[in-house]
């Protein structure tokens, strides 16, 4: 929140989205503080962080949506960059992500992502890695409010997303890293891991069904996520894999990044 109020650019409404926090008052107040009356704080009651989303997207007035996550930074200059890029585009972009750098619990910067930034290499890679890095995303919201999240994708809300947006319009990615993006094993997306995992391959299986048909089976069949996920989850050597394979990517950024403590952490985990 913090990094918001020092944009160079400042945005016309905050939003924070309480998903189950029993008591939200001193973190309310940090926003009345920062932000006075541009921020609002709104209940989801724990539905889940589609129906957060979408839920902050509905209350909007404004015509770009930025968002972020709780426990990363965003360069001062962010939004202001991000805006221009996309005012300067005359091609029907709809939104933009950046690259980021990865920090670790402390802050400090250990390594930077090397997203594609030209449609045709996006295009290229879409339908079976990450191209864009969620928290960095500023979108146009009547997109949003077109293509909202789809609750039954939690965990890989982001890449279905992503999928839908981009089989109708242009994302693109900017050069620069303006977000500081941070690693923890005690993350949700950490502990979760397999499942994240399972549901990120079912986006990729949905988008390439779609292209092929033109026809989405989850909006045919809504059960068919949790079903691919029992089927995925009920096999050990896959959920044990996908830590496996994780922990290892954390290993190479703690690695780059000189942070041994943590590297070694991640080895014995490993």
């Amino acid at each position: 929140m913090q990094s918001i109020a020092d944009q160079s650019l400042a945005p016309r409404c905050i939003t924070l989205i309480n998903d189950g926090v029993d008591d939200a008052r001193s973190v309310e107040k940090l926003g009345k503080d920062l932000f006075g009356e541009r921020f609002q704080l709104l209940e989801n009651d724990g539905h889940g962080i589609s129906a957060a989303l979408n839920t902050a997207i509905r209350h909007s007035s404004a015509e770009w949506i930025a968002r972020m996550d709780a426990d990363d930074v965003a360069h001062p200059q962010r939004l202001q960059r991000q805006l221009e890029f996309l005012k300067a585009q005359a091609d029907g972009t709809i939104g933009c992500g950046t690259q980021v750098r990865f920090i670790n619990a402390d802050g400090v910067v250990l390594d930077r992502s090397r997203l594609p930034t030209a449609w045709q290499d996006i295009v290229k890679q879409i339908y079976c890695t990450t191209s864009f890095i969620h928290p960095t995303l500023v979108i146009r919201r009547d997109a949003l409010l077109a293509t909202p999240y789809r609750s039954q994708m939690d965990g890989a809300e982001d890449v279905d997303l992503i999928l839908r947006l981009a089989e109708k319009n242009k994302l693109l990615n900017l050069g620069e890293a303006l977000l500081d993006y941070r690693l923890d094993s005690t993350q949700e997306s950490f502990r979760t891991r397999a499942r994240q995992t399972a549901l990120q391959e079912l986006a990729f299986r949905l988008a390439r069904a779609r292209r092929k048909t033109g026809t989405d089976p989850l909006a045919v069949k809504p059960e068919l996520a949790e079903n691919f996920l029992r089927w995925r989850l009920s096999d050990p050597g896959y959920v044990e894999t996908r830590y496996f394979l994780t922990g290892l990517r954390y290993m190479e950024t703690y690695l780059r990044g000189k942070d041994l403590k943590r590297f070694t952490d991640r080895k014995s985990v490993v």
